[in-house]
């Protein structure tokens, strides 16, 4: 069962985001699925302190079990484990990347941020190196426009494309629901479209992106067959 890993040395870049949307939104469609909160900020674990039907998915390390043995045992027991980690090279990174089977790499499509995820390809390719295998990744745009591609978004995306770093055809547009999932503590499936404005929008929105990564994952599992 595939592992993925959120990582971007950036705070704020995403990656708590990402993985809350892309584990609900396979759990909705009846995926068993655990996501790691192996970042010090617990963005995830206080999220799962709401009242959402998904909040189990979440799990937090603890000192008795070291995150590889945790990975290891979640993947022997459900179909998708996502990791949330923190993005400097630190024991948690490690651990994660030497079982994952996709590193997302979350950012806005700003100049900084990119200069910013290029480190944390720096990172991967570190781990690729220490591990003596291609680790699969791709970049996600966060906060993108949904209406309006910005020149300097068609800059970065034309760079990122010149470089042959994968990236997702799907972004995370900006949108009230994925904040709103944070301030009320529940996925997009539970959230009121009379307090959420674009509900619809970004409930299609998860759901692309999520069948992308899928189709990436299904992808790599056939290459290796």
């Amino acid at each position: 069962m595939p592992v993925i890993v959120a990582a971007n040395p950036k705070g704020g870049s995403g990656k708590s985001t990402t993985s809350i949307i892309l584990g609900t939104t396979l759990a909705a469609q009846g995926a068993t699925v655990r996501v790691i909160d192996a970042d010090p900020q617990r963005t995830l674990a206080r999220w799962a302190e709401g009242e959402s039907k998904f909040r189990e998915i979440v799990v937090t390390p603890s000192q008795a079990e070291d995150l590889p043995l945790l990975i290891d045992r979640l993947q022997s027991q459900f179909q998708f484990v996502f990791i949330d980690v923190q993005g400097t090279a630190n024991q948690e990174m490690v651990a994660a990347m030497s079982r994952a089977d996709l590193v997302l790499i979350p950012m806005q499509a700003k100049t900084a941020d990119a200069e910013v995820a290029t480190r944390a390809i720096g990172l991967l390719r570190s781990q690729e190196n220490l591990f003596k295998r291609k680790i699969p990744h791709a970049i996600v745009f966060m906060r993108t426009s949904p209406i309006i591609t910005t020149r300097e978004e068609k800059e970065i995306r034309l760079n990122i494309e010149a470089a042959g770093v994968p990236r997702f055809v799907s972004s995370l547009n900006e949108r009230t629901a994925f904040s709103h999932i944070f301030a009320y503590k529940r996925s997009l499936s539970e959230l009121n479209p009379k307090e959420t404005n674009g509900l619809e929008a970004a409930q299609q929105n998860a759901v692309s992106l999520t069948a992308e990564m899928v189709q990436i994952l299904r992808k790599q599992m056939e290459a290796v067959a």
